[in-house]
């Protein structure tokens, strides 16, 4: 039997206690644990304490314990123990060998009940899935309605005869596409806060090419993108600029008659930095500052803003191949932004 220390501490410990010898037959319990099952000493010890365990957690209680013993290795399960008023309580059960003089003497073990920290848990996953549920129902009808606004703007479009003011539509529903694709791919990702960067700019780049005959005009997009995972708001922005860069160089790039390529990269650097290039090989940069100054249209300036929203910078030069290249930086403020 332990000495009257060790009995004062087990006696006083927050959790149940008990001791087994090197048969696996317990010897010994805590007054805690006399307490929980509602019998004496002698009367514990002399009976089967997996008899105590809910049936359909026994075998595997019963296995796990046994091939401890038999390995003389420390164990931890989980499991359910009725309380002496009838009550299954989740406890957390803890096992170690313990010797005396260098012989293996059995196990010392330990129960936590458990159970109200189960029971939250429980609540805090019905209330993630609830959250998840009104989350995707959200996104969901904000792309709906999204898709409805380009129909009408399409609609619009289609009934104006001015040349200018449709580009200008067309351009509006391109951005709006842009944010729409970000719901559609959230309702797709089982984090509902981040998707995809590769996933996001090759779909984007897809539609953006569709929407300005890209393959009809002989004009090829290649994306290479490094995936990364990127936040909602921040994909939001990054989007809206690469579909900004990209309409522009499909508009300026190209004269009719003229094919040629557009290359879409992102990538992070070691420092968690992001960086975004457009690079055509059109006609040069000229024609994308002309278009710029000309008042035609308002993609700088939007780009410029959107670049700002992230503290970023761009800039813009002659790309090797005689085209223009629009490289765009975002600092890493925190790595979850990126």
């Amino acid at each position: 039997m332990p000495d009257t220390l060790f009995r004062e501490l087990a006696d006083h410990a927050p959790v149940m206690i008990w001791r087994s010898g090197p048969d696996a037959r317990c010897d010994w319990f805590n007054t805690r644990w006399l307490e929980f099952v509602g019998d004496d000493m002698t009367k514990a010890v002399a009976s089967d304490w997996l008899a105590r365990v809910h049936p359909e957690d026994r075998e595997m209680v019963a296995t796990s314990y046994q091939a401890a013993f038999d390995q003389r290795e420390r164990f931890s399960l989980t499991l359910r123990i009725r309380r002496s008023d009838g009550v299954w309580r989740t406890v957390l059960h803890n096992g170690a060998p313990f010797s005396r003089d260098g012989m293996f003497a059995g196990f010392f073990g330990s129960c936590t009940d458990v159970s109200e920290q189960q029971e939250t848990y429980a609540r805090l996953q019905q209330a993630y899935r609830e959250r998840d549920g009104l989350l995707r129902e959200v996104y969901h009808r904000v792309k709906n309605n999204l898709q409805q606004v380009q129909g009408l703007i399409a609609m619009e479009a289609n009934a104006l005869h001015d040349a200018g003011a449709r580009e200008a539509l067309t351009a509006l529903s391109g951005r709006i596409q842009s944010i729409g694709l970000v719901h559609q791919m959230l309702l797709r990702s089982n984090d509902l806060t981040h998707i995809s960067a590769a996933d996001f700019i090759e779909s984007l780049c897809k539609a953006i090419g569709a929407a300005g005959g890209a393959n009809r005009r002989g004009i090829a997009l290649v994306v290479s993108v490094e995936d990364a995972e990127v936040d909602i708001e921040r994909a939001v922005v990054k989007g809206l600029i690469v579909n900004e860069l990209v309409s522009n160089s499909l508009k300026h790039a190209f004269p009719p008659g003229r094919d040629g390529r557009i290359d879409i990269r992102f990538q992070r650097t070691p420092t968690n930095d992001s960086i975004v290039e457009v690079e055509d090989d059109g006609v040069g940069l000229q024609a994308h500052r002309e278009a710029e100054t000309s008042g035609a249209h308002i993609g700088m300036s939007l780009i410029n803003g959107l670049v700002e929203q992230l503290d970023g910078t761009i800039e813009q030069t002659t790309s090797p191949g005689g085209g223009c290249l629009s490289r765009v930086f975002f600092p890493a403020h925190r790595a979850s932004q990126q």
